[in-house]
């Protein structure tokens, strides 16, 4: 018999929907947005900042779907565990590959003799089949450790940001930042221990508004 869960407030349901579908909805616009730019520039980098949107979006749309499966009531089929299952594993992967193609949009051409986006994705679906193998938390870390090598990343890039702040490359850099601090943000909500469940509010508005500001930027072609 499939287990049963107790189901959240409605209040919470209505934050984490809500809040879900905004990140799925400006994260769609900025793909679409960056691939018309990236079509118009041809400048590499931007194909991989676009990908980071899309897998991002489809990372909290999955994100959703894990969230309403953990806490219904009363599941009426009995695939429920498997789907579950299937769901949190594409959930991790879309977010996995989602900072593996922030971080090689900004190494790519220091990387660019292993050119080739299958590696990417076969590095994303290693890291998920780890993660769905280890202990719980391990997500997480492994999302953390993607972190500490984007803002290494960032840092070794700053120099080129800071003299050529007029090629695409200086025009997007900020946005890298930004994006950087949405996955930490993020990421923090995570842990529970450090954010209490009374802040995830005030932490997915920070979210919202830092998205936001980069699809402002993006829509003014990086302004």
């Amino acid at each position: 018999m499939a287990p049963r869960f107790t189901p959240p407030p409605a209040e919470i349901t209505m934050l984490e929907g809500g809040y879900s579908i905004l990140v799925f909805v400006i994260c769609f616009i900025l793909y679409y947005k960056l691939r018309s730019i990236y079509k118009l520039t041809e400048y590499h980098g931007l194909h991989y900042f676009s990908n980071t949107f899309l897998f991002l979006g489809l990372a909290y749309f999955l994100r959703f779907i894990v969230f309403v499966f953990t806490h219904s009531s009363q599941p009426e089929f009995d695939d429920f565990r498997n789907l579950l299952i299937f769901s949190i594993a594409f959930m991790v992967y879309s977010s996995s590959a989602s900072i593996l193609y922030l971080i090689y949009s900004l190494t790519w051409r220091i990387t660019e003799i292993f050119r080739n986006e299958a590696l990417l994705h076969s590095l994303a679906i290693l890291l998920t089949v780890l993660s769905l193998l280890s202990r719980p938390g391990s997500t997480l870390l492994i999302q953390a450790a993607l972190l500490v090598v984007l803002l290494f990343a960032i840092v070794l890039n700053y120099k080129k940001y800071d003299t050529e702040r007029k090629t695409m490359l200086g025009r997007i850099y900020p946005l890298y930042i930004l994006t950087f601090f949405f996955w930490i943000l993020n990421l923090l909500v995570s842990f529970r221990v450090f954010i209490p469940f009374e802040f995830r509010f005030l932490v997915y508005g920070l979210s919202i508004l830092l998205l936001l500001i980069i699809a402002h930027r993006v829509l003014k072609k990086i302004g």
